[in-house]
């Protein structure tokens, strides 16, 4: 048995994820128990340089890579029993990815986050860097909780989607055997939403939160087609993306050229076209998906919801309100996951996911 906490803040940049969970096993997959979760919202400054990462100066990206252990050592605190764990996955800020399938002349990630300031800070072992042993393979690096998603499912459930919606929405194909897991990065997730939202409020609201922006909205189908015609819908898999093709000059470009589209629509059919790239995962796979499992912050958007499960009608459309599945939980406690078996010098990623040449121990760890 072992406890772990594992720390997550994504490409939302909205605030960090901090989650305690208890492992009968690091080897045999199970549902592991829930023992706490917090949420410490990043500060407004911080949310704006983090959402514009190209323009971090070196001197402040090398001081973030400090200050943001301070914000998770205070997510972790909050945690009940927190000092009961024997270590801590702490996933960074992402402020770059290039992996192979965008042809940079070196595939590269970046996550901000020092794990030897947080060991110091909580006094016991951290794992973080966990993408680069993966981009050192070929691999893409990313998604990085499809393992997770297996281990996770009961053993004797159906083939099921599970969706993570984020900034960036991506999928697990979860199968009754590992070597049958399929995953991509599916693309924009709430990225483009929660920018137009911004937009739309002057700056006022994050996110169209409870979709009280866009429910009075129609979609408007040139919109669509403008975000699925993006280039990243053409690369082969493996792929995976990120702020850089869905962030701030994407939205712009959105902006402009549909500037007389009004808000509420523009939100609307921004909600369409991650609903459309959703069901296309589940209802072209082969193998009979019992269910599409939502989860990630998109998952809460009821006008998300409702557009997935029209276009996916007639697989259902679940989200699960407790355990590791929940939409706040899923990502701490894959790093959770990750952590415990890094620890054991256990792998945590799939070849056939990422495409690399074989699994890797993902991340390393300092004690403190």
């Amino acid at each position: 048995m072992m406890r772990a906490i594992g720390l997550m803040s994504g490409t939302s940049c909205d605030g960090v994820d901090a989650l305690l969970i208890e492992l009968d096993s690091v080897e045999q997959r199970h549902v592991p128990r829930v023992l706490g979760h917090t949420y410490v919202p990043l500060p407004a400054t911080l949310r704006a340089e983090l959402r514009e990462p190209g323009e971090l100066t070196l001197r402040r990206a090398a001081e973030l890579h400090f200050e943001l252990p301070r914000l998770y050592a205070d997510a972790v605190r909050e945690l009940p029993e927190w000092q009961s764990a024997q270590v801590c996955g702490m996933h960074g800020q992402t402020v770059w990815h290039a992996p192979p399938s965008q042809h940079p002349v070196v595939a590269n990630t970046l996550q901000l986050g020092s794990t030897g300031a947080l060991a110091v800070m909580l006094g016991m072992p951290v794992v973080g860097d966990m993408r680069a042993a993966d981009i050192a393979r070929g691999g893409e690096g990313a998604p990085i909780a499809p393992f997770a998603h297996w281990f996770f499912t009961p053993p004797g459930h159906g083939p099921r989607v599970v969706v993570n919606v984020g900034g960036i929405a991506n999928y697990t194909r979860v199968t009754r055997r590992l070597d049958g897991v399929r995953a991509a990065d599916i693309g924009p997730g709430m990225m483009i939403t929660d920018a137009l939202a911004r937009h739309v409020s002057r700056g006022a609201l994050d996110c169209d939160r409870d979709g009280e922006l866009s429910e009075d909205g129609e979609v408007h189908q040139p919109a669509v087609d403008f975000i699925l015609d993006h280039p990243f819908f053409t690369r082969p898999s493996p792929r995976s993306t990120g702020r850089e093709d869905f962030g701030a000059g994407f939205v712009a470009a959105l902006l402009m050229r549909f500037a007389r589209v009004d808000g509420a629509s523009l939100l609307r059919s921004s909600l369409c076209a991650t609903a459309t790239c959703i069901a296309h995962v589940a209802r072209t796979d082969d193998i009979g998906i019992e269910e599409i499992l939502l989860t990630g912050g998109g998952a809460r958007h009821p006008g998300l919801r409702e557009l997935v499960a029209e276009y996916a009608s007639p697989i259902p459309v679940v989200v699960h309100e407790h355990g590791v599945f929940a939409p706040e939980h899923h990502e701490p406690a894959a790093m959770a996951l990750i952590a415990a078996r890094t620890l054991s010098r256990l792998p945590s990623s799939l070849a056939q996911v990422t495409g690399a040449s074989e699994a890797a121990v993902l991340g390393h760890v300092h004690h403190p």
